[in-house]
């Protein structure tokens, strides 16, 4: 693969990442629930950004998310494309059936619990896998594209999952994810979703940075 076409794809991820923390930004900062109050990744569901008569903005959220999940398989079949072995197969396709359930997390708000719950799984255990296992090719398989370090932010992002799963699995047996009436201060299991979320996001950003610089070393 060229080092022009390599750039591109380097580019698609960081897009990625950009569009969808920007629209997360300028949805938040006009953010009004339910009780008038203000948005906090401290007590709010990623997905409430989203939540159509709820959230003024929730068009440009899910917008913002549908793009980002675009950008994701496009940027995860570039990466896979561009890395030696077995294990790219693995981890590019687990990208990219991330990058669709995160798109379709956008195009099935909350409001329609089923499909967008279906999504939002689909996106985060794909997300784990793939960020793990591409972690680990980049220890496996040295390349001065991808830093070992790398690693170390793909290591916190799936350390960081089963407590996810850890703060849902009792709600999922009691009232769901429905907010109780007085939101504490600092909810655990929203929390640990941003959390999660942001872990993967900046591992694709520096992924995609560190690749894009180094080709364009390359190319130059």
């Amino acid at each position: 693969m060229s080092a022009g076409r390599q750039r591109q794809y380097a580019a698609v991820g960081t897009v990625g990442v950009v569009v969808f923390l920007a629209a997360s930004l300028a949805t938040a900062i006009g953010y009004s629930g339910q009780a008038g109050e203000a948005y906090s990744p401290l007590n709010h569901w990623v997905s409430e950004l989203g939540q159509l008569g709820v959230s003024a903005f929730a068009p440009v959220f899910n917008a913002g998310v549908i793009i980002g999940g675009v950008c994701l398989v496009v940027f995860m079949i570039g990466l896979a494309a561009s890395r030696p072995g077995w294990s790219r197969f693995v981890y590019g396709a687990a990208g990219a059936v991330a990058g669709i359930g995160g798109a379709l997390v956008g195009a099935f708000p909350m409001n329609n619990s089923g499909p967008h719950g279906l999504a939002a799984l689909t996106f985060f255990d794909a997300s784990w896998i793939a960020v793990g296992l591409a972690s680990l090719d980049f220890v496996l398989h040295p390349d001065m594209r991808f830093p070992p370090w790398l690693a170390g932010v793909g290591v916190l992002t799936v350390v960081a999952f089963p407590a996810l799963l850890a703060s849902l699995t009792p709600l999922l047996g009691g009232t769901g994810l429905t907010a109780p009436s007085v939101r504490p201060a600092v909810w655990r299991a929203p929390l640990m979703e941003w959390l999660v979320l942001a872990g993967i996001l900046a591992w694709v950003l520096t992924a995609s940075l560190t690749w894009y610089r180094a080709e364009a070393r390359r190319g130059a």
